[in-house]
């Protein structure tokens, strides 16, 4: 005689399931789940690109790169002074910038182009209470549509250490600039903080 099987769905079968369903395989949520998971991953990596992060580690790796590439010399007699710098500086990237005077101890030791992210820049070594700084400057990179976008709020400063030199970073009219120095990160930003902000 045979014999038949319960077919109610209601009812589950011990031989077809495992405690709590773990072992059950439902195609259609696995397959959801891994289309969610791709597509927060894609959208968190358009954000990542989108919010300048990646571009600023860039320019930071790079004006490292200018600091370390040429070691400071005390060439102070053969720079241009303060006045002769800020028209360079304006003739090279286009924008305008104010050096602080040499009675407060500033002391202007070269001034030269690079290119930074195939962008003219200008590269600004100084002397500054006893610390040696390079100060690289250029226009921020331009978008869709000719606009200029910032990486971060144009009030802001981003500061770090990296390798045993301090940065800071910060975007103001148009333009960005990256200061490098061999002291310390705070020491920098109250030198950015005093005069170039």
């Amino acid at each position: 005689m045979a014999t038949s099987a319960n077919r109610d769905p209601a009812r589950r079968i011990p031989e077809t399931s495992s405690l709590m369903g773990v072992l059950e395989f439902n195609p259609r949520p696995v397959i959801v789940l891994v289309f969610l998971t791709i597509t927060i991953a894609v959208v968190g990596w358009r954000m990542f690109q989108g919010s300048g992060a990646s571009r600023m580690n860039a320019l930071t790796a790079e004006a490292m790169r200018v600091f370390a590439a040429a070691p400071e010399q005390d060439a102070a007699s053969t720079a241009p002074g303060t006045e002769e710098a800020e028209k360079k500086i304006l003739e090279l990237t286009g924008v305008s910038l104010d050096l602080p005077p040499a009675e407060s101890g500033f002391l202007v030791t070269g001034l030269g182009r690079e290119t930074v992210r195939n962008r003219p820049a200008a590269a600004l070594r100084f002397r500054y209470d006893g610390g040696y700084y390079l100060l690289v400057v250029f226009r921020r990179e331009g978008f869709l549509g000719g606009k200029t976008r910032a990486a971060f709020p144009e009030e802001s400063l981003l500061s770090g250490e990296r390798d045993g030199n301090s940065f800071v970073l910060w975007e103001r009219d148009g333009a960005s600039f990256i200061l490098v120095s061999d002291v310390d990160v705070i020491r920098a930003f109250g030198l950015v903080r005093r005069f170039f902000t």
